[in-house]
């Protein structure tokens, strides 16, 4: 039903072009237009002209808007139809001949939207050309007009006079074949061209009114205008077959492609035009899929009959051709010109011979056709001929790995030698190894075997190695059989590290290496560790090592110990005695005058920086502080600085979620808890820590918040009250979960300390709660999965408060 009324909308449009009614509303663009301004005749004729071209007045709307009518215009429309009473007497019932869609008016623009509803297999060789995507066959109607078109009944012709004097004529081509002019008479025309019309008009017009035609100083211009329309049918496998009325202009091709071409069973080699009850002319559309051939593509006349039939044979060609698919074959056609239509091989294609599949009265047989028989095998109707993909092995190759110059592949020639592929592959390299070389062979039943040569007996021709095919030939360098010789520079020099050992490399070329001394270090202290060749590892105290002290306090550019160094000599370069870094902490959050405090001596503890620090701020809560130490001392400054900023970047949510993550943080910082007020009472005392380089010491704003976390069914922050216990606070956050281990639940304390629920038979002893405390309830362990350790949860608990603090106060510390 979509169609009839797709097919109905584009019948509407086209013949509204061609009888030229209503001119205002029958333009293409309605954007402008005024449908007040227009006269009610025009309405009444642009509207009865539409239903009875089996339009409803719904499509009649949708038209109006695909031409670009506003909504208010439509609903003016509307309007004015409803005024007139159109809608009430006219029929809306489409002719028959519509509704069965066996004849079609195809004008621009409905071939196309046409070819979307088809389906058709796209395996058939020519399919494409008739596919949505494709144009090839596509009626092009904005052409000058064909050599050899006729003129007949319908056709406008315009005739313009110009020079002496001046007139236009637009003349149809009338029922019996004349235009007529006014003065000059009926002139015959059809049956002729374009060219011979005008000149047999000009002959007339010339004898009658229009004297000067024949001095030249009128001159007359005959062009065809609007055409006329033809009735043709296409019968047979077609995709859309039925009558169809078209342009004079169309050809048979344009009519291929407006009927959709050939069904799926349809010939696209043995198409008739018939004219005159008689076959006009046999088409073979592989003449234009394979040369470009269009001899066949002629004009159709008034009555042409097109008919598609079946096709008479089909084959299938799979695996490697350039085109795969289905194709017609004619009879008496092989598989050379079969090839020919699927392009022929493809570049790894088994050439020698194809296998054929064909259909019995029994059932299925296969056949191998070798390449001798293409030019005499005829192929049946229904066969599937595969191609196979050639081998991936090779019959003649060898390769050459190693030291040589041109390592890889080659090719084997009849009684080839090994010393001719050495000298193909650029001869062996001053490195390698003559002693031996190694050739990967495989035998007839392809087992792995080795055969082993002399390499510099080979290459001098004292030694003949036959090679085989596949034959892969190994010949090592000196460097492959030994370890990377090395020598390392370590302690108190700029880039420390491993470099490669040379011959005559001595102590001073490896400081260089290394770039020079490190602030601190003692050039007069510098050892070199040797490895022994030989140790007596039975005595009880044997020698590990041989130990060379250097003293190059002269300086590396003057003279003293320049020892030649060995393959993996270590030298060590130590600091100077005394020689001390500064060491710094950093105090953040609630404190005067936040920072990077240089330690000022070796026992410097917490009070006396927290007097340099000039004290707590007013919001502070004094109570406790927090400090996180480096947990890996031999890290350096630098080291330490990039640890910090990594992990004060990572949020709690996170700690928790990734197990990983958790590991290393704990391994790289400790936390350590400090009782303020103890320091207050007892300054130097077991509370009042000895700092060390890189501690964050950081004192937290004053709160009143209790959290709660853990295995019960509302965490979060509540208010603190004063004298009530944790069980207090579970409760208040919906109490335990199924999942809890109530008997593990405890309380972090903002100092680091903790304290967990206490049992005495069957009581139960809830520990205290702080401001700025937390409270834990911790999960089963459920499928062997452990969770967090109390230890862990204490370490985690604090993140969250302090984070941000943290990450300003280092930020600001390091700029």
């Amino acid at each position: 039903m979509k169609l009839t009324g797709f097919f109905l909308l584009l019948t509407w449009q086209l013949l509204i072009a061609a009888n030229g009614i209503a001119q205002t509303l029958n333009a293409e663009n309605l954007r402008n237009i005024e449908v007040s301004a227009i006269a009610d005749e025009e309405i009444k004729t642009f509207y009865n002209k539409a239903i009875s071209s089996g339009l409803t007045e719904e499509q009649l709307y949708t038209l109006a808007v695909q031409r670009g009518m506003p909504e208010a215009q439509i609903a003016k429309l509307r309007a004015r139809i409803s005024e007139l009473n159109l809608g009430k007497t006219t029929s809306t019932k489409p002719p028959a001949s519509i509704a069965s869609n066996t004849e079609r008016q195809i004008m621009p623009g409905m071939a196309r939207a046409a070819m979307q509803q088809l389906k058709r297999d796209s395996s058939i060789f020519g399919a494409e050309l008739f596919s949505e995507a494709s144009n090839v066959f596509e009626p092009n109607y904005k052409i000058a007009t064909p050599t050899g078109y006729t003129l007949g009944p319908g056709d406008e012709l315009l005739i313009q006079v110009f020079g002496y004097s001046e007139q236009a004529y637009s003349l149809k081509v009338n029922a019996e074949g004349a235009i007529y002019i006014a003065n000059v008479g009926p002139i015959q025309v059809a049956g002729l061209s374009v060219d011979d019309a005008g000149a047999k008009i000009k002959s007339r017009m010339a004898a009658t009114i229009y004297k000067a035609i024949k001095s030249g100083q009128t001159k007359v211009s005959v062009t065809l205008g609007s055409i006329r329309s033809i009735q043709v049918a296409v019968m047979g496998q077609a995709s859309k077959p039925g009558n169809y009325t078209v342009s004079s202009l169309t050809t048979l091709f344009n009519l291929l492609y407006l009927c959709g071409g050939p069904s799926n069973e349809g010939s696209f080699r043995q198409i008739e035009l018939i004219r005159g009850d008689k076959v006009y002319r046999k088409v073979d559309l592989y003449s234009y899929l394979l040369r470009g051939d269009r001899k066949d593509n002629v004009l159709l006349q008034d009555q042409d009959i097109v008919r598609i039939p079946y096709y008479s044979s089909r084959v299938v060609m799979e695996g490697e051709v350039r085109r795969a698919g289905k194709f017609e074959l004619l009879p008496n056609e092989n598989i050379d010109q079969l090839f020919t239509y699927s392009g022929g091989f493809s570049d790894s294609a088994y050439r020698s011979a194809i296998k054929v599949i064909r259909i019995t009265d029994t059932g299925r047989i296969l056949a191998d056709v070798p390449a001798t028989d293409f030019a005499s095998f005829t192929p049946k109707s229904g066969d599937a001929f595969i191609v196979a993909k050639a081998l991936a092995k090779y019959n003649n190759r060898v390769s050459i790995r190693g030291a040589v110059y041109r390592p890889g592949d080659y090719e084997l020639k009849p009684g080839m030698q090994l010393s001719e592929l050495m000298a193909k592959a650029g001869g062996i390299k001053p490195d390698a190894f003559m002693g031996r070389g190694i050739i990967a062979r495989l035998k007839e039943d392809q087992t792995a075997a080795s055969v082993s040569f002399h390499v510099g007996n080979v290459a001098a021709g004292k030694e003949q190695v036959a090679l085989v095919k596949e034959d892969i030939v190994t010949i090592s360098s000196i460097f492959d059989l030994k370890d990377a010789q090395t020598v390392e520079v370590q302690g108190m020099v700029r880039m420390p590290g491993k470099f490669q050992y040379r011959e005559n490399l001595t102590i001073k070329d490896a400081l260089l290496l290394s770039g020079g001394f490190a602030d601190g270090a003692d050039p007069a202290s510098i050892e070199i560790s040797r490895r022994m060749a030989m140790v007596d590892v039975s005595s009880d105290e044997y020698r590990q090592a041989e130990v060379i002290k250097i003293d190059l306090k002269a300086g590396l550019d003057k003279g003293g110990d320049n020892v030649v160094l060995q393959p993996f000599d270590v030298i060590s370069v130590r600091a100077k005695g005394g020689y001390e870094q500064q060491r710094a902490v950093y105090v953040m959050g609630q404190i005067i005058t936040p920072g990077i405090y240089p330690l000022e001596s070796s026992k410097e503890t917490i009070s006396q920086i927290l007097l340099r620090a000039g004290g707590f701020r007013g919001s502070a809560d004094s109570s406790s502080v927090s400090i996180r130490r480096m947990a890996n001392y031999s890290l350096n400054r630098e080291e330490r600085e990039k640890t910090v900023g990594r992990l004060l970047m990572i949020n709690r949510d996170s700690l928790l979620a990734d197990p990983e993550l958790r590991r290393r943080y704990l391994n790289e910082i400790d936390f350590l808890s400090v009782n303020v007020e103890n320091i207050k009472d007892n300054p130097g005392g077991p509370e009042d820590l000895l700092l060390e380089d890189g501690d964050y010491i950081e004192i937290a704003r004053a709160s009143n918040l209790v959290r709660v976390s853990g295995e019960v069914f509302h965490p979060g922050l509540l208010p603190y009250e004063k004298g009530v216990s944790a069980q207090y606070y579970i409760k208040r956050s919906g109490n335990f979960t199924g999942n809890s281990r109530k008997s593990k639940t405890f309380v972090i304390y903002p100092d680091g300390r903790a304290k967990s629920v206490k049992r005495f038979l069957f009581f139960k002893s809830y520990p205290e709660v702080t401001p700025r405390s937390e409270v834990f309830i911790p999960s089963k362990d459920k499928d062997g999965k452990k969770g967090l350790s109390t230890g862990e949860w204490i370490a985690l608990s604090s993140i969250g408060a302090t984070l941000a603090t943290l990450a300003v106060s280092v930020i600001n510390a390091l700029k």
